[in-house]
């Protein structure tokens, strides 16, 4: 004959008796034994079988498990890579894809004949390269001078000293091609005479 198990009022019935029983005994360990509700729940479910059984099924009640550490804490995080901002013009990049797509001495450096036969069928881009990079230049001089005033008014004499400080960019801007120039354009190079 097959136990036909309870369901509703039946299973709320003997839970609660098996709770009021177990509060009970909690209770009278505590005041007989002269400890805490901690120890006293530990000492009844040690004790009892039927009230360990309500103790370990109990979903609201502590869980002990002695002897069993619980697994470290572990954290899944996936950090982007970074990507800086570019300031340099598309020019500058155009240019610096050319020249460092030159194959090389065994020191890793290239020549300025290799460099200028390179460039030559792209005139315009080496001078909006040198354009944009004396750009740039002349509105750092502005900062770097501490100029009163808006970037209007102070950039013909920003460019005046940017030129007087990169002397071969500006002849690179006007189509003079020379190491220094290209060193200039792009700090990164090697290059020989």
């Amino acid at each position: 004959m097959a136990v036909r198990p309870t369901y509703g009022k039946e299973a709320l019935a003997v839970v609660g008796e098996n709770v009021k029983e177990f509060g009970g005994r909690v209770r009278s360990y505590q005041s007989h034994f002269k400890i805490t509700g901690d120890e006293a729940v530990r000492r009844v479910a040690q004790y009892d079988p039927k009230m360990k059984a309500l103790y370990e099924s109990d979903p609201f009640g502590p869980v002990n498990i002695i002897g069993v550490q619980p697994a470290p804490a572990v954290a899944n995080i996936t950090v982007p890579a970074w990507t800086p901002e570019v300031h340099e013009s598309l020019a500058v990049s155009q240019i610096a894809n050319i020249l460092f797509n030159l194959p090389r001495d065994e020191f890793g450096y290239n020549t300025l004949d290799q460099a200028r036969w390179a460039l030559k069928p792209y005139p315009d881009a080496v001078d909006r390269a040198a354009g944009d990079t004396m750009d740039a230049r002349a509105r750092a001089e502005i900062h770097i001078q501490g100029m009163p005033g808006s970037v209007s008014e102070n950039y013909p004499r920003a460019i005046e000293a940017a030129w007087r400080r990169f002397p071969a960019l500006k002849d690179l801007e006007v189509g003079r091609i020379s190491s220094q120039g290209l060193r200039e354009l792009l700090p990164q190079i090697l290059i020989r005479d």
